[in-house]
């Protein structure tokens, strides 16, 4: 094998890893298409991670997905989806479900190699509190 040739495979490697890791996935189902909203902002979404936390009666609006590579994709990344999902559909908050991880080692190695194998998902549901408005007002600004 020629020099140059070898030289070539770096390189090759390097832009398959790259193509792997092509961001973040996400889905939005609408749950209540009776409730239209106005988008709020991410920065005004509250995070629980069951129903019973959620401190005021609400509207369900969405259930929203992220999906990336686990081995590129960050567990922050997949909730910042999330969350700009929620704010799209007028949400103030969601209720999250644990990121799943798939990390065995033969699919780390195939991901890395460009199979999709190896996947970190997130999913939400995008709910809408009458009661948190306040709140929602104030870290969002007039929307």
């Amino acid at each position: 094998m020629k020099a140059s040739a070898l030289r070539m495979i770096p390189i090759a490697i390097a832009v398959v890893a790259v193509s792997a890791c092509a961001g973040v996935r996400k889905t939005t189902t609408d749950v209540n298409p009776r409730i239209d909203r106005a988008p709020t902002c991410a920065n005004a979404i509250a995070v629980y991670s069951n129903r019973s936390e959620a401190p005021f009666d609400y509207y369900e609006l969405a259930w929203i997905e992220a999906e990336g590579n686990s081995v590129f994709t960050t567990d922050n990344q997949l909730q910042t989806q999330i969350r700009n999902g929620a704010a799209k559909v007028g949400a103030n908050a969601v209720i999250t479900n644990p990121v799943e991880q798939s990390k065995t080692a033969i699919k780390v190695l195939g991901e890395a190699l460009g199979t999709s194998s190896a996947t970190a998902k997130a999913s939400a549901l995008a709910i809408y509190m009458p009661g948190d408005a306040r709140r929602v007002m104030t870290a969002c600004g007039n929307r």
